[in-house]
Formats: structure tokens, sequence, C-alpha cells
């Protein structure tokens, strides 16, 4: 498994992609919301922003973060998700169904065409072509997990 980052390395790979501390970006972060809930209410999955969902997204919206080591044009994880695959609905109402919360996308990790989601008890989740999983609890436990690949099969946790 991919090593974990320490919260400082965490915020020093955000900060390389244009986040700082206290980063709101709230009229861009309620369009993509908007247009997240449109594209996924139009394949049948309906979504709503809730607090948790909200705050991530008002903060790291339109951020794109490159894995160490890759082309950071091919291989990166991005905060902006407005649109999804048809598979996509189906997981993430399956997903929400499973852990029993409703779930937001948050983040989209593009060369695993993976979509990274929360749900209110601030506890990030993945969902994959080859199954879902367990980001953790809080922000920088989850932002770790995805700017490493890092991540935890749902039944090995208790969520």
């Amino acid at each position: 498994m991919p090593p974990y980052l320490t919260r400082e390395e965490v915020e020093r790979r955000l900060t390389a992609a244009g986040w700082e501390p206290g980063r709101e970006k709230g009229d861009e972060a309620t369009a993509v919301m908007e247009q997240a809930v449109s594209s996924l209410a139009e394949m049948g999955c309906s979504v709503t922003p809730f607090p948790a969902a909200v705050d991530f997204v008002t903060e790291f919206v339109g951020l794109r973060v490159p894995f160490p080591g890759h082309d950071a044009d091919k291989e990166y994880v991005t905060f902006t998700v407005r649109y999804f695959e048809e598979s996509f609905a189906d997981s993430i109402s399956e997903l929400a169904d499973w852990v029993e919360q409703p779930l937001f996308p948050v983040a989209y990790v593009n060369n695993d065409r993976a979509l990274a989601l929360v749900d209110p008890q601030d506890r990030y989740f993945l969902t994959h072509w080859s199954g879902d999983y367990y980001l953790g609890k809080g922000r920088y436990e989850a932002l770790a997990c995805l700017m490493t690949g890092r991540h935890y099969d749902l039944e090995e946790v208790d969520v």
C-alpha cells in the first residue's frame, strides 16, 4: 500500500496546486455542486449537498493535484466533479445504501476513473470499477489517501 502522508505533506501538495488555508470558492463551489446534482439526477441518482460536502467542495474546488512521480497532465486528483459516467449513478446509490447515509461526490481520480464521496459524518469513500473503498474520517485522512492511492476495503473497517 502506498505510504501515508502527513498533514504537512498534504498541505504542501495542496499549496502547490493553488490552495491556501482559509480558501473559499463559494460561487464556484455552488455552480459545481448544482451541476453535479443535475448531472446525477439525469441518470436517476438523487444527491443533495450537506454541510460536510459543502465545506469540502468550497475549500478545494478547482484544485488538481498530480500524483507524485507521474505526468501531471495524465495522473491526478481533481476536486471539481460535475459530470459522471453512467456507472457512477448506480455506484453512488448502492454505496449510500450500504453505509446507510447520503453521499456527495467531492473528487475524481482520473487515472483510475474513481470517484471520492463524503457522507454527513465526514467519512470519505471511493467508488471504483473494482469495488467500493473507505478513505477515512476527516478531510486530511481522505486527502492523504486520495493523493497516494491508499484505501481500505469496506469489509475490513468499521464504518
